[in-house]
């Protein structure tokens, strides 16, 4: 008896009186997350937002609406914490999952299956531009990589084709472009296209499949940055024609734009020939396609004049046999005549020099 009273003093509820209360599992957990919570309370630096870069996880459809935390994944290492943020936050601003984003939020601590681990209470959540830039330079230089570019001669066959392609610029102002081109160029040899939204397969299809052999692109200024996405880029560089690039002024008036502005994009360096105006690529289409007129002219002529000498040596060779002087006359006429096609064939590979 007395050990058993020895025993028994020794006990929580013989020192206190009265028996402890029996607790659930559940009311434990909740007891727990009180005391964390009061716990990261103290500590300063928990209580200053903090804004933290990283990659928007994958969240599964039947968690999505149930907001268990949507992970932020380091872009270098995978590690992720989870945002205690609403869905509608992220599906109103049409976040998606592998979107680099910045966050600005509270740094918490909550258990999460039995394990305390770090938590994000979201105050705002926005896009990182910068990543995001990094990304489209990254996957540029790839398409560059993938796809070398090929400067292609400016066409000098018959019935050639041009596509006028303009990007943010009006049929108006595309329909002038092409009477600047001049009388070479008109609506039976010339094809406008304007396009005015954003740059989509369209435009992609279009200079992929160009059936033409000269493509006149005309830019807007304000969207030349605009034209570096990937999908474009390659589009334009596996452009089977001659390509003209040409920035368009936005309002009439404007100052001629900053030439070395420009260039610090890529597009300039994908095409054959490059403008600060469309009214310098005019002029200078409208030159090329003179001087291949001329050269066209100058060697049908050479060819008349062939064909003449031919005809003439022809003739020659048909002439009776019993014709006086014939037998000494005709081969030296030939010669003549033969040694004139050929100084014909001369200057006119000279002259092509």
């Amino acid at each position: 008896m007395e050990v058993f009273s020895r025993r028994s003093s020794m006990s929580p509820a013989g020192q206190s009186g009265k028996a402890l209360p029996v607790m659930a599992p559940e009311q434990v957990q909740t007891l727990f997350r009180r005391r964390l919570s009061d716990i990261c309370a103290r500590f300063e630096d928990w209580q200053v937002p903090v804004t933290v870069s990283g990659t928007i996880g994958d969240v599964p459809a039947d968690r999505w609406r149930r907001r268990e935390g949507t992970p932020l994944l380091d872009r270098k290492t995978g590690t992720a914490i989870l945002l205690d943020v609403s869905p509608s936050l992220l599906e109103g601003d049409g976040f998606h999952a592998g979107e680099p984003v910045r966050v600005l939020g509270l740094l918490k601590a909550h258990m999460h299956q039995g394990q305390v681990v770090p938590r994000f209470e979201v105050l705002s959540i926005t896009r990182d531009e910068e990543e995001t830039l990094t990304r489209q330079r990254d996957a540029l230089v790839q398409t560059l990589r993938d796809v070398p570019p090929q400067r292609r001669s400016f066409p000098a066959g018959e019935g050639v084709h041009m596509l006028l392609l303009g990007v943010g610029v009006g049929v108006e102002r595309l329909r002038s472009l092409q009477q600047a081109l001049g009388g070479v160029w008109s609506e039976r040899n010339v094809t406008v296209r304007a396009l005015q939204g954003a740059v989509d397969g369209t435009a992609i299809q279009l200079l992929h499949g160009a059936e033409q052999e000269i493509v006149f692109l005309v830019v807007a200024e304000e969207r030349l940055t605009e034209l570096e996405a990937p999908a474009f880029m390659k589009g334009l560089l596996q452009c089977p024609a001659y390509r003209v690039l040409a920035c368009d002024l936005t309002m009439e008036g404007q100052a001629v734009p900053d030439v070395e502005a420009e260039t610090s994009t890529v597009l300039p360096h994908l095409v054959e020939r490059f403008f600060s105006t469309a009214a310098e690529a005019a002029s200078f289409l409208r030159q090329e396609s003179i001087v291949v007129r001329q050269h066209q002219d100058e060697e049908r002529a050479h060819q008349e004049e062939l064909a003449a000498l031919r005809a003439s040596l022809t003739a020659l060779a048909e002439r009776p046999a019993g014709s006086p002087r014939g037998g000494m006359f005709l081969p030296l006429l030939a010669g003549l005549v033969l040694g004139g096609c050929m100084a014909l064939v001369g200057l006119w590979m000279f002259h092509g020099l």
